[in-house]
């Protein structure tokens, strides 16, 4: 999340998969913080839907496509942090996935 392309497509993946705006996922500064920011705001919006939502919380897990081993893993070393950290993963590497085929063509 070094690169300026890399982390806005991110963030853009993250915004698609949860179903939110630019008010409740902010793109952080480019750089080495960027994951941490994003993560943390990707926690807080778990944590909520946790709370209020739990469907949200359960349509989030499947739209950024995390398979039910990840999650219990996620569950298992950290809780919703960790999820939170798979969750900016998962989307990065759709990001760059995307960006490795689209060079091939």
């Amino acid at each position: 999340l070094d690169r300026a392309e890399v982390l806005a497509a991110t963030v853009a993946q993250l915004r698609k998969d949860l179903a939110v705006g630019a008010d409740d996922l902010q793109e952080p500064p480019v750089g080495t913080e960027a994951f941490e920011r994003l993560r943390t705001e990707v926690l807080a919006l778990l944590e909520r839907w946790e709370r209020a939502e739990p469907l949200a919380l359960s349509r989030a897990v499947n739209r950024v496509d995390l398979t039910e081993r990840t999650v219990d893993r996620a569950m298992d070393l950290g809780g919703l942090h960790q999820l939170a950290g798979f969750m900016v993963l998962r989307c990065l590497q759709k990001v760059l996935l995307r960006k490795h085929f689209a060079s091939r063509v």
